[in-house]
């Protein structure tokens, strides 16, 4: 199950890839929040659950939709109209070296340590020897996408502090109600700057939204869901590797991306990076 979620979400970047030559960015999210929400809302009902009735549980859950799909989507989205799929499944492994940044001064149970120090260095290290070459040779649009899947990874982050006020809502429930508070904050954006009913996309990007929402977003947070409950968030947290792989894998494969010697040695200092910044977490966790 591990590998088959961490293939599924490896292969949105492809889908999304293929999805913005004839979609604009904002309504792919849109698209993919809306179906998603429908999918999931239709499985917790099937399940006895409603949404949450709690006013004040809604006015997090509404910033944490926003932050954890809509947004993110929409600059994933974004970073590919001028970068590989596989690059940006690469770049966006780095999301746990943000995280430990930002944590470290979003809360006050996540500080710096040694090990995550030396972490953060060797991530970083990763990221400048992917993009280094690419910016010195010019390819600006590499530095736009890079910035906006740093912006993205931003996102997930400030996503998972604001979680930490939710107390008391079940995981799919949880899942339902933020695709449905993200869908219905972006859609009217998506509706005045891309007028999506003037669009024609062909078959092609149009399929590919439909996999993002249903299968990349609804059917993977259903698996998401189930492993949590029996592999914990310990051991689930590894399928971050497995996404980044599947990620550099499809596109050099279906799109005919490069693969370049910068790009394996920066993932592998990325990989390397975070393990080192949580090996005494699990250490620790091992001896309990």
């Amino acid at each position: 199950m591990m590998i088959v979620l961490g293939t599924i979400w490896g292969s949105s970047f492809f889908f999304i890839k293929i999805a913005v030559a004839d979609i604009p960015p904002l309504t792919i999210a849109t698209g993919r929040v809306g179906l998603g929400a429908l999918l999931l809302y239709i499985y917790i009902r099937s399940r006895g659950y409603f949404l949450p009735c709690d006013m004040a549980v809604w006015r997090w859950l509404i910033p944490i939709g926003v932050l954890n799909s809509a947004l993110p989507f929409f600059l994933i989205g974004l970073a590919e109209q001028t970068i590989d799929s596989n690059l940006a499944a690469l770049l966006m492994s780095a999301g746990p070296i943000w995280a430990l940044i930002l944590s470290h001064f979003l809360t006050s149970d996540d500080r710096f340590t040694v090990n995550k120090t030396m972490g953060i260095g060797i991530g970083f290290a990763g990221v400048v020897i992917i993009l280094g070459p690419m910016i010195l040779a010019g390819a600006s649009g590499t530095l736009f996408g890079a910035g906006a899947l740093v912006t993205a990874n931003i996102c997930y982050v400030l996503s998972g502090v604001l979680v930490r006020r939710v107390q008391g809502v079940r995981s799919d429930v949880f899942g339902a109600s933020v695709s449905i508070a993200g869908f219905f904050v972006i859609l009217p954006f998506s509706l005045i700057i891309d007028q999506p009913w003037t669009l024609t996309p062909g078959a092609g990007p149009l399929a590919s939204v439909f996999y993002l929402g249903f299968m990349a977003t609804a059917f993977a947070a259903i698996i998401r869901f189930k492993l949590l409950m029996e592999v914990g968030a310990t051991f689930f947290s590894q399928i971050g590797y497995i996404i980044t792989i599947s990620g550099v894998l499809i596109g050099a494969v279906l799109l005919s991306e490069p693969i370049t010697l910068n790009m394996i040695a920066g993932m592998i200092l990325i990989f390397f990076g975070i393990y080192v910044s949580q090996r005494k977490l699990k250490t620790a966790l091992n001896k309990d």
